[in-house]
């Protein structure tokens, strides 16, 4: 490293060359420029470098050339490694010879088999030339049909927006009248429940009412029949006061001379019967009203039958009516899935034909 130091300091010179290019051969190594400028550690330049090689050299070939000052020993071992270096020489020269005869004539038998194939591929050549117009007049065919394939793909394009747009106008149509189907169920459904509730409660009324009424029935069949008793009581003692009062007037006939006291008797007797023909009166009427009451309660009966028979009548001709909606949606929602499956068909057409086409 000493040599590298004073390389450092003051560059490199021709010495240093000379060190660095036998260090090179000690190691076995080629010192060739790029080699001697690292063992220099990267100083120099190469065209420096190069001149003191070059000078080194031919040094060394002058003096290698400079038989007599070679001893004898030295000249015969370098007349021996001369002819050895010549003999090798020649083994080589002659495999390399052998070698490039032998691919002289591969390349001899590969250039006839390239003529051969070029002769074959002049014959393809001029075949897929003609293969090539006919592509291009196929080509031609297929623009002409592509383009009319466009054309029509416009068209159906357009007939599909249109569809579509139709569909659209349908769909909102079937939204809207699913809508109103569905707040109509939800208003039936609201006043069936009201109307069942509301029959419900004048049911549980009309049962009330009725039991009411049979209630008073009986109440007024009981009075009617104590009252009737009574009349019959009545009716009795009427007679056996008319037997008395008869013989009574007999009495006064037969006493006209008699004193005051039968005469009251006679006056209090004839206001007794008074008093009993005017009960007797009232208790006709009475029966009268009665019968008048039982005759109104079986026309109330009566009328809240004939109610809940138009209740009834009402209820299935709303029935009926949710019927009819029900069928008139069942058709539209019939029309939307062929208008559907139709949109799907073109659709299908539309991509068979893009396939076609491409």
């Amino acid at each position: 490293m000493r040599w590298v130091s004073k390389m450092a300091r003051g560059g490199i010179n021709k010495a240093l060359v000379a060190n660095a290019r036998e260090a090179l051969i000690a190691k076995g190594q080629n010192p060739s420029i790029d080699a001697v400028r690292v063992e220099l550690g990267n100083t120099g330049s190469k065209s420096t470098i190069h001149r003191y090689l070059k000078e080194l050299e031919e040094e060394a070939s002058t003096t290698m050339d400079d038989e007599t000052l070679l001893s004898q020993p030295i000249k015969e071992l370098v007349m021996r490694l001369a002819a050895g270096l010549r003999q090798e020489a020649y083994d080589v020269v002659e495999k390399l010879k052998l070698s490039y005869e032998e691919k002289l004539t591969d390349i001899d038998n590969e250039n006839k088999r390239l003529k051969v194939d070029s002769i074959e591929l002049n014959k393809q050549g001029v075949e897929l030339k003609d293969a090539l117009q006919q592509c291009e007049k196929e080509i031609d065919r297929q623009d002409a049909m592509l383009r009319e394939l466009e054309i029509k793909q416009t068209e159906y394009q357009q007939n599909e927006s249109r569809l579509s747009q139709l569909l659209d106008e349908k769909q909102t149509h079937i939204d809207s009248l699913e809508d109103k189907h569905r707040h109509s169920r939800e208003a039936l459904e609201h006043y069936r429940q009201a109307v069942k509730e509301q029959r419900d409660q004048d049911h549980r009324k009309h049962e009330q009412h009725v039991r009411e009424l049979q209630a008073e029935i009986r109440t007024l069949n009981q009075t009617l029949s104590i009252k009737q008793t009574d009349i019959t009581q009545l009716n009795k003692d009427n007679s056996r006061l008319i037997s008395e009062l008869s013989s009574c007037h007999k009495d006064v006939v037969k006493l006209e001379t008699g004193t005051d006291s039968l005469g009251a008797q006679v006056k209090s007797l004839e206001t007794q019967v008074h008093a009993l023909e005017s009960d007797k009166h009232k208790y006709y009427q009475l029966s009268e009203t009665t019968e008048y009451e039982n005759k109104k309660l079986k026309e109330e009966v009566n009328n809240l039958l004939q109610g809940q028979q138009k209740i009834t009548i009402q209820l299935a001709k709303y029935e009926a009516e949710i019927a009819v909606k029900d069928d008139v949606i069942n058709r539209l929602i019939e029309e939307k899935e062929k208008i559907n499956l139709r949109a799907k068909e073109k659709e299908n057409d539309v991509q068979n034909n893009s396939t076609t086409s491409s």
